[in-house]
């Protein structure tokens, strides 16, 4: 029976699988699932190196660890995809000068694949943004107006569109009403995982102590700061919205929502529509992943 270290890797390594994206043994460590104590960084490498179940159940290539079975390209194709992440990011730097210019924007994330440098050329430049209460609707519309005019949204731009798919005020950072019921480990790697550009008022932090739920999923993941190649420098705010008128940026903004949105709207937690969240994946594969995940643990620990 393998040891809980060597089950946690086990179950590490299939969530992994099922992203397709090979992990140093250092994410291994950081990235453990559901352990039942908090495990050193040593005692991984040493179960890596010396453990027969776990070095049965995986493969390394070049430092990069998969299932056993697993595709070696992926190992290549993250090199690739890292470097397509390090060009979305210059040009995330670059539009954040203009999320910048607003008051009401108080955090800006990357999230998704950018956040994991596993990026190729169609995928979208993921961003989770923050914003003071009773703006959310004014600092969408504004944020958003000068990306839509120049086509550089997700089906107008094929090569490094913005995706702002969502919104909070700083209301509505406590999300475990948006966990499926039956698991959600992707949301939780999704909380872990966003890269800080900008942060007024430590949002980041305020997001962890909302979501301690995440950290029982994955306790050795800790919060990121925002690091000088990601952060822009220009954070001076000009504009601000007033509350009152708020009314008629939502007024403008429902009229224009796709049928697709209107419909899923607040029905489960793909589309929410509120004055304190606008969260719009209608493609939401959270739950595809986590049957995906489950099955893979299963034939693993049943081998």
């Amino acid at each position: 029976m393998p040891t809980d270290l060597e089950q946690s890797i086990g179950r590490t390594l299939c969530w992994f699988s099922v992203m397709q994206y090979p992990v140093t043994g250092f994410e291994i460590w950081k990235w453990l699932i559901e352990p039942a104590r908090a495990y050193d960084l040593s005692e991984v490498f040493r179960a890596l190196e010396m453990s027969e179940w776990v070095k049965g159940k995986m493969e390394e290539h070049d430092g990069r660890y998969v299932l056993k079975g697993g595709k070696k390209e992926i190992v290549e194709l993250r090199a690739q995809k890292y470097l397509d992440s390090v060009k979305k990011f210059r040009k995330l730097r670059r539009a954040a000068l203009h999320v910048c210019l607003f008051s009401n924007v108080r955090a800006l994330f990357a999230v998704n694949s950018i956040a994991w440098w596993g990026t190729t050329e169609q995928s979208d430049i993921d961003l989770f943004v923050v914003t003071k209460p009773q703006s959310i609707w004014s600092t969408r519309f504004w944020v958003v107006l000068p990306f839509m005019l120049l086509g550089a949204r997700p089906n107008d731009s094929k090569q490094d569109p913005f995706c702002f798919s969502f919104f909070a005020s700083q209301n509505a950072l406590a999300m475990n009403h948006l966990r499926l019921k039956e698991g959600d480990h992707y949301f939780a790697f999704w909380l872990k995982s966003m890269v800080p550009v900008l942060d007024r008022d430590q949002n980041f932090l305020e997001l962890e102590k909302m979501n301690t739920w995440a950290d029982r999923m994955l306790p050795n993941a800790s919060s990121r700061s925002i690091h000088h190649l990601h952060r822009s420098y220009f954070t001076i705010p000009l504009f601000r919205s007033f509350p009152p008128f708020e009314f008629i940026y939502r007024s403008i903004q429902q009229k224009r929502f796709p049928s697709v949105i209107r419909h899923l709207a607040n029905t489960d937690s793909r589309v929410v529509i509120t004055d304190d969240m606008l969260k719009f994946h209608e493609s939401d594969r959270r739950a595809e992943f986590e049957v995906a995940y489950r099955e893979k643990v299963v034939e693993l620990l049943s081998r």
